[in-house]
Parts: structure tokens; sequence; C-alpha cells
């Protein structure tokens, strides 16, 4: 058993109160906006709202409501052909079935108990044809966009939820020691890349959130982030961003480190590297509750740091969640205690490369709760100063 099916098992995550949680937070919310269903097509929020295991896969797909959740009867129906992953609170009578004709899909859900009675339904995603579907199938339907609703409650994160993430965190870790140890100069981004899959797979966690987890920052020409690692080889004392995320029970942890390519780093690179840790701690100062995007823009402006070419911070639960500081956007929204945010800083000097650091942090009553926890880089034994 691997540690993380052991924890899983009956480790620190109690997953039966996690899923109590969430459907209340959800329940909340539909009684605050008065709407009595909630017809639910988007992977994250099927996944909050039922707690059901999915299968990875590639592509879109068309709009069809994935999950369906009743505050009269307090139950979350589900589209799903059989009942392997799925909570014992979903009993098999709270499934409806997958077709390939929409009739039939129709007629599984007008089978659910309170749906047709409805008159206010929230959505988080609609396509026209759908739209109409709902329409027929609930005459008299108010439909009311419910994506700011599902953002609200999912952005407090639980105890059960902060370990989750932890947990995924620590598994990501575990994939940037192993991008650490085989990280030389010679070796290929792809390589470094199968090296984090490789030990994340390992551990339990075979899907990664992203490919974007490594590439070597370029010493000559205008140094650009990039977000997908190539089969370019790295070469001898060059800065390499090693950025590896991991998914435990569907939420998403992740950091990010740079590292230099053979021997030690140059005095140019220590620079650039004290810009960062400095870039990157006025940012945590500014995650507090109360404060709102613009703070961190703020923030990152007294750095005396060109505009950043990267989001400044984004929410962390189940994958990537609202809010987006960052590319103008963010501003007005409030930073709220027990949210989770990705807080990056990226600087970067032609000649030398770049340089990205990455934390995960929680929004708490007082100082922001660091929950990465991997070294930024050694100190210099005669300075204060960050070292690669």
């Amino acid at each position: 058993m691997t540690g993380v099916m052991a924890l899983e098992e009956g480790g620190r995550v109690d997953f039966t109160r996690l899923r109590q949680e969430r459907r209340r937070a959800l329940f909340d919310v539909m009684d605050a906006a008065g709407l009595e269903v909630l017809a639910l097509g988007r992977a994250a929020n099927v996944r909050y709202a039922a707690g059901a295991r999915q299968l990875w896969r590639t592509g879109a797909h068309p709009f069809a409501p994935l999950a369906v959740v009743i505050r009269a009867t307090e139950k979350v129906h589900l589209l799903s052909s059989w009942d392997e992953g799925v909570p014992s609170e979903i009993g098999r009578e709270d499934l409806y079935g997958l077709f390939w004709d929409p009739a039939h899909l129709i007629a599984g859900l007008r089978e659910i108990p309170g749906l047709v009675q409805a008159h206010r339904v929230g959505t988080d995603s609609l396509t026209p044809f759908f739209g109409r579907v709902l329409r027929d199938l609930v005459p008299g339907i108010e439909l009311v966009d419910a994506a700011p609703l599902l953002a609200r409650a999912r952005a407090h994160k639980s105890a059960d939820e902060i370990a989750a993430i932890e947990v995924a965190t620590s598994l990501a870790e575990a994939g940037l020691a192993a991008m650490e140890e085989a990280l030389r100069p010679g070796i290929t981004e792809r390589a470094l890349l199968g090296a984090y899959l490789e030990a994340v797979a390992g551990l339990g966690a075979p899907t990664p959130p992203s490919e974007s987890v490594v590439f070597a920052t370029p010493r000559q020409g205008p140094v650009r982030f990039r977000y997908l690692a190539g089969t370019r080889t790295i070469g001898q004392g060059e800065l390499v961003v090693l950025a590896p995320g991991a998914l435990y029970a569907g939420y998403e942890g992740g950091v990010a480190r740079t590292r230099t390519a053979g021997g030690a780093p140059s005095p140019q690179a220590r620079a650039l590297a004290d810009r960062c840790h400095r870039a990157i701690e006025t940012l945590l100062g500014a995650c507090r509750a109360g404060n709102v995007g613009a703070d961190l823009y703020r923030a990152w402006e007294s750095t005396g740091e060109p505009p950043p070419e990267i989001a400044l911070a984004n929410g962390v639960g189940i994958g990537t969640e609202p809010p987006l500081v960052g590319f103008g956007r963010g501003a007005d929204a409030r930073l709220n205690e027990g949210d989770v945010l990705s807080v990056q800083a990226w600087v970067s000097e032609e000649g030398t490369g770049g340089f990205l650091l990455r934390e995960l942090v929680r929004i708490g009553e007082d100082d922001p709760e660091l929950l990465t926890r991997s070294a930024r880089g050694e100190r210099n034994e005669r300075s204060e100063r960050w070292t690669p």
C-alpha cells in the first residue's frame, strides 16, 4: 500500500467529514441565493459536491449535468454508470445513467426527486441546447449563474482540505527532490520532467496537474518565462526552474524553486536570487485577511521590479481557483481568512537568466501560514544572501 493510499484509508484527512462540510457550504450558498437546485457540469465543482473519484481524461466535452444537488432532499445525484469510487452516502438510486441519446438522459433527470418542482436552478456552465432542455424539463424555471456562488463556497478551506493540500504539496516536493537529484549539465528538460513523473507516480499520484514543471532559463537574448518543458539540453551554470505540482484526493499542491546546473552559482545568479527572495517575501507580507488584489500589485511595485510577466497569485484547492491576481485582473479580489493562495515571484536579467519562487500560503487571522516547506536555497556562509 502506498503512503497516499494509507492516508486515504484512515490518516490525517477525515474524508467523510470533508464531504459533509463541503455539502454544508453548498447548501449555505444555495440558501443565501434562494436556489433549489444546482446543475453542475464542471469537473472541479462536481468533485467538490459529490466527492466521487473521476477518471482522468483529456479533451473537451459538451455540457451535461454531471451532478445535480437538490436542496429540499439534501441529496447529490451523479451521472455515473457504476458506483466504483462513489461515496457511500450517494446510493445507487441517486445515480443516473450515461446515454448517447439525450432523450434518455432527460428521462433520467426527470426521475430525480425535487428537480421538476424547482423554480430557481443554478448552473456553473451551460450550452444553448441544455438551456432549452432544462427549461423544457422544469417549466417556468429561472436559470441562475452559480459560478460566483460555487467559488465563494469553495474559497474557505476546512482543516481537512488544508491537510489534503499539504499532502499534495508534500508529493510535489518529493518530485522537486527527484529533479534536484537528477539535475546536471547535459540532461534535457524532458528527462527532468520524467524524473518528476516517476517520483510522484511511485508515491501513488500518477496524474500530474500540469506539465508546466521545468525549464532552463536562457542567458542570451531576452529572458522570457516559459510554461512547457522541451527537448532543450541544459548547459553548465544555467538557472533551471523546477515547478512541480501534485494531486491528492482532488486537491492540488505545488512549489517552485530555481537551481543551478552544475557548480556554484555565479555572483550574478546570487544577486538575482536575492531579488527574487525579497520579492516573494514582500508579496507574502501582503497576503493578509482583509487585503485585496490591489495590495499585492502595490507590494510588487514597491520592490522596484518591472511589471510582472506572470500572475502574482491565484487560489488553490480542487485545481486552480479564484482569485486570479495578475495580468491586470483581480485588483478588487478580497483575501479572506481560510483562503489558500499560490504566490509567485519571477525576476530575470539578460546575461544571467531567470529566477522563480512559488509558495503555497493559507491566509490566517494574523500572519499567513506557509504550506510549502522546501528550502528556497542555501545561505552563503559569508553573507545573508540566498543562493540558487
